[in-house]
């Protein structure tokens, strides 16, 4: 039991970590940003290159690469605490989704206030990381549960002698 209560306070240090990251990101001014990602992408480029045509590999696809990764990130972590705080139910679903589309509002709303400007586009690609991110954690663990629950019901109906 402690050992949950001690990745339960780990998973939510690492979401305010990553919120704080996500945010701060966006009080950046457009250069710093773009100077970020161009730094980003020399790291990164040859992975892009054989990914995407060499001409597609620019610094606004590392941007919108990054929404989509940060806020994956983030919703896999509300699905792992999810799981921790053993609250497994649909409702609790809706409310990781939420709570990620919330802090994408958040995040486009800082942007208005750090002179880049707001995008309804962004919005929709952090919430779309979010789901994706959502859905393969809570998809892996349904599969993991059923497992288990199916091998338990086999072992019960097979008794060994």
């Amino acid at each position: 039991m402690k050992k949950q209560k001690t990745w339960i306070v780990i998973i939510s240090i690492i979401i305010v970590a990553n919120i704080v990251f996500i945010w701060g990101n966006s009080l950046k001014s457009r250069s710093e940003s773009q100077l970020l990602s161009l730094g980003v992408l020399q790291f990164i480029r040859p992975f892009l290159d054989a990914i995407f045509s060499p001409e597609n590999v620019t610094d606004h696809l590392v941007r919108k690469l990054a929404h989509f990764t940060e806020f994956g990130a983030l919703g896999v972590e509300f699905v792992l605490l999810t799981i921790l705080l053993k609250k497994v139910r649909l409702q609790s679903i809706l409310n990781c989704l939420f709570a990620g589309l919330i802090v994408a509002l958040t995040d486009e709303t800082i942007q208005l206030f750090s002179a880049r400007g707001s995008q309804v586009s962004d919005v929709w690609l952090d919430f779309s990381g979010v789901v994706t991110g959502v859905m393969i954690v809570w998809l892996i663990f349904a599969l993991v549960t059923a497992t288990k629950k199916s091998s338990q019901g086999s072992a019960r109906l097979n008794p060994r002698p």
